[in-house]
Order: structure tokens, then C-alpha cells, then sequence
């Protein structure tokens, strides 16, 4: 795992099939250690979650980044939460549900992002330390920024429009569960790209 900021770790695990990293999540918040979307972990991860706090949650921002999270829950006895606009879509067994605006583990705001990919589709806002993070509502690519493909969205263009409720927030970097995360001056190449998906 990378510590990006005291508290907060992020590791990867290299898709070929999309060829970009998805990324997994282990946050210290006041509430407890959590994990939020995590893929796989390496021996040395777990040994090193181990060390620092087992999770006694995992979070999903939306029902497609179950990823390794079953075998976390077993592993740790962590329970799974999920979106509830999501919950009658899981897959995997699941332990509860979070809803737009819940502060979870006092420190991370639930925002649902409307007409997304699926329902539940949520960022998490971490107001303390300027991070905003996302699931499948935009993905890091080599070249930057980008938009999952039209097909993916009941109405693409509704669901570009959600995106501005993350206009306004204020953050210093965005950890993306899919591809390159922006760990510096986040919030402007963010909310430029919103802009730019009204104009197309």
C-alpha cells in the first residue's frame, strides 16, 4: 500500500481486460479503519493492514466495485455497506446500506451522483482532508480525465449533468477507484472537466 496522507493508503491491482489499475482504499477515520472498494491485497498488505488497524467496514461506491470485498468481510468479520438506491442489485451478501448526505465513520459525506451508471452511484467526501473520492463516475486515464462510455448510462447526458453536485466542494485531491488518481491541485482539473462534458 502508498500512505498518500497520515491516514489514508491506497494500493492497485492492474486490470488487463480495461488496462488500468483498480484501486482499493484503507482509510484511519474516526470511526474506525475502513476499506472502500478494495481489490485484492498482496501478503504484505494484509500483513501491513494487520499492524496498522483491521477494517470493521468496507464501503462500496456503487454495486459493480465488489472486487475482493467478500473475502475482506470474511477475512475480518468487516461489514459490507452499499449505496441504498444499489442494494437490490448486490451480488454478494452485504450488511447494511449508507444514503445520500450520511456522515459514515465521522468523517466521509455520502453524495449520490444522480442518473449515474447505477442508482446508488456515490462519491465520499473527506472535508478534513481535502479529498474527494470516486467509484465509476469518472475514471484516470494516461491522457487524463474521462467519461465511462455512453452505452454504460441509461441517459449519458443526465448523467454528465449529475456530476456538478460535486462542483463546489472543496478538495485538494481525488482518489479515483479506476485508473490514475490526482493527488495535486485535484479540484480544478475536476470541476474543469465537468465543464467540459456540459460543452460535448
Amino acid at each position: 500500500m502508498n500512505s498518500l496522507v497520515p491516514g489514508v493508503y491506497q494500493w492497485s491491482v492492474f486490470n488487463e481486460e480495461k488496462g488500468l489499475n483498480f484501486n482499493g482504499l484503507y482509510l484511519q477515520c474516526q470511526g474506525g479503519a475502513l476499506l472502500i472498494d478494495p481489490p485484492a491485497l498482496s501478503a504484505e498488505d494484509i500483513a501491513e493492514i494487520e499492524t496498522l488497524d483491521p477494517p470493521k467496514f468496507i464501503y462500496l461506491t456503487n454495486k459493480h466495485h465488489t472486487r475482493a470485498a467478500a473475502e475482506h468481510r470474511a477475512r475480518w468479520s468487516a461489514k459490507v455497506l452499499v449505496p441504498e438506491d444499489d442494494q437490490a442489485l448486490m451480488e454478494i451478501p452485504v450488511d447494511g446500506t449508507f444514503s445520500d448526505g450520511e456522515l459514515i465513520a465521522r468523517d466521509l459525506e455520502a453524495i449520490n451522483l444522480p442518473d449515474s451508471k447505477t442508482p446508488g452511484e456515490c462519491a465520499f467526501h473527506w472535508r478534513e482532508k481535502k479529498i474527494l473520492i470516486l467509484g465509476d463516475a469518472v475514471i484516470g486515464k494516461p491522457e487524463g480525465l474521462a467519461f465511462l462510455p455512453d452505452e454504460k448510462f441509461k441517459d449519458p447526458a443526465l448523467a454528465r449533468q449529475g456530476l456538478k453536485v460535486l462542483k463546489g466542494l472543496d478538495y485538494d485531491m481525488v482518489l479515483l477507484g479506476d485508473g490514475q488518481s490526482i493527488f495535486t491541485g485535484a479540484r480544478q482539473k475536476l470541476e474543469t472537466f465537468i465543464d467540459s462534458l456540459s460543452e460535448s
